[in-house]
């Protein structure tokens, strides 16, 4: 459990690299693929993370098995969820930091 602890930040910052990464690929594709935007979003999402599920068993980081590309899967979908949103949150917040709302009846 201490590991899993000790390496959040390393997590979360992976987390928001592979948004930013998916963020960018889907907004330079959408006009290109006929697709619903999220669908495509989640699209990109679970292939860059599987791609790099294969790159880290390649070099040793990870044996490779169903569980391993379940939680790959698993996390495409965090991935995409902070690729879709995140940026609108972030910007709802520091609209309401920088009129003052009161956010604690949220």
């Amino acid at each position: 459990m201490t590991e899993i602890m000790s390496n959040t930040g390393s997590l979360c910052g992976a987390v928001m690299l592979v948004a930013f990464v998916v963020n960018i690929i889907v907004q330079m594709t959408k006009g290109f693929i006929p697709l619903p935007t999220k669908l495509w979003c989640i699209l990109v999402s679970a292939t860059i993370m599987l791609l790099m599920l294969f790159v880290a068993s390649v070099n040793g980081y990870v044996k490779l098995g169903y569980a391993t590309i379940g939680l790959s899967f698993i996390g495409s979908f965090v991935v995409a969820y902070v690729a879709m949103y995140g940026f609108d949150t972030l910007k709802d917040l520091w609209q309401r930091f920088k009129r003052g709302e009161d956010i604690s009846n949220e």
